[in-house]
């Protein structure tokens, strides 16, 4: 044992990044004649981008690694394609990029085609979206297979047709992937709340089976929402100049705005980057107010890319605002147990960049509820540097809780062999 690394002899399992989809993902997998009824990647004007149908369906994603790991600043979307380094999207390089940066194994997640299946929700052919999806699954699952034990991507449902979602679900888990990534928000795009009715057949397989269900930030938006927000990011690879505030796009978003609107790409941003780490606090909450984990009391629930330095305040003002507000005979037999308890629990979240919070927090979030992350390839991602990062900011941490941290909380949640 190295007395001076805080970290030795612990595998770091990363579990938020993101593998971005490869140029012939779909087309590689269906014969030539029906290339035209599936996502093809295109450069045009020096963008690239997926294309559908002729239409522009999605972005490449967030990608700010370039060919020879020098990651750029400043961006988020590398352009062209085929300057964005091949550890993005390639198993074998992303291997050697995770031993680069001391990371034994990866929770991967989508990257260009949205972070649940709200991008291919919006295909209105029903056949086609199921074949698109199922593609994208089947991909996954050769991903995970090749990593021999190392990556371990977390597949989209079909929730627009629950018949399908659990025989997708089924599928999937018979051929090893550990988790999906859902929506947090399904009413938003027409479907009815994750507590209703609609959903038990997904949460009793979820229940039974316990695989990790898996809300990223950003989950909930539509295609066209993401998209939108995406398009500013566009600008900034434009060949022939950088792109001036006048020629930025500027969407209507959800109001109010999360930005002001003279403010220009790069601040915007931060800022829309900023506020999104808390996005999660709807669903968290929300779960915990509800008798979701005394229907299902096996569920695992994973935020991700969500950060801790929130997380002990926002567990006072529940178990506060339970007290204080919770106070009908009706209300109260909702649900058995209180809302802290449904967290301590059922739920998980994680870190990367912080450096107060789990030098000082990871106890009052809960010892055995803290995951970390890389996220990789993304903005602020990190990259290089993330063993380092983590032994200083764990420097002061009891060993017992590092190793749950870095390693054991992980390796449990997810089935994987440490």
């Amino acid at each position: 044992m190295n007395a001076h690394d805080p970290l030795d002899g612990l595998k770091i399992i990363d579990c938020d990044s993101h593998f971005t989809e490869p140029p012939e993902l779909w087309t590689a997998r269906v014969p030539a004649a029906m290339h035209n009824r599936v996502p093809v990647q295109k450069t045009v004007d020096g963008i690239t981008a997926w294309y559908l149908d002729g239409e522009l369906w999605s972005s490449t994603g967030g990608n700010t690694i370039q060919t020879g790991h020098e990651k750029i600043l400043g961006s988020h979307v590398v352009q062209p394609f085929d300057v964005i380094d091949t550890s993005a999207w390639a198993v074998k390089e992303r291997l050697e990029l995770c031993d680069e940066i001391g990371v034994h194994a990866q929770i991967l997640y989508p990257n260009g085609v949205g972070f649940s299946s709200n991008h291919v929700f919006a295909i209105e052919d029903l056949a086609q979206r199921r074949m698109v999806l199922e593609i994208y699954n089947d991909f996954f699952v050769d991903v995970q297979h090749e990593s021999n034990g190392r990556l371990f991507p977390q597949a989209m449902l079909p929730i627009w047709d629950m018949e399908f979602t659990v025989a997708e679900m089924n599928r999937l888990l018979d051929k090893g992937i550990t988790g999906f990534t859902l929506s947090d928000k399904p009413e938003m795009v027409g479907l009815p709340e994750l507590w209703e009715p609609y959903f038990a057949p997904m949460w009793d397989l979820f229940n039974q089976s316990g695989a990790v269900a898996n809300f990223h930030i950003g989950a909930g938006m539509s295609r066209a929402e993401m998209e939108s927000i995406r398009g500013a990011r566009f600008q900034q690879a434009r060949v022939g100049g950088e792109a001036g505030p006048d020629d930025l796009p500027r969407p209507i978003p959800v109001s109010p705005s999360t930005w002001w609107g003279q403010f220009d790409h790069q601040r915007r941003l931060a800022i829309h980057a900023t506020q999104m780490y808390m996005s999660n606090v709807r669903i968290i909450v929300n779960l915990c107010m509800s008798n979701l984990f005394d229907r299902y009391p096996n569920l695992k629930i994973v935020s991700a890319e969500s950060g801790i330095g929130w997380v002990p305040f926002i567990l006072e003002a529940l178990e506060y605002q339970y007290d204080e507000m919770v106070t009908e005979a009706h209300e109260l037999a909702l649900n058995s147990r209180r809302p802290r308890e449904y967290f301590s629990d059922h739920i998980w979240v994680m870190f990367w960049f912080e450096k107060s919070a789990p030098a000082k927090l990871i106890e009052d979030v809960g010892v055995n509820n803290v995951l970390v992350e890389t996220d990789v390839p993304h903005p602020t991602c990190l990259f290089p540097g993330a063993r380092e990062h983590f032994a200083r900011v764990l420097a002061g941490v009891d060993p017992h809780i590092r190793r749950r941290v870095l390693q054991d909380n992980a390796a449990e949640l997810y089935g994987i062999n440490v």
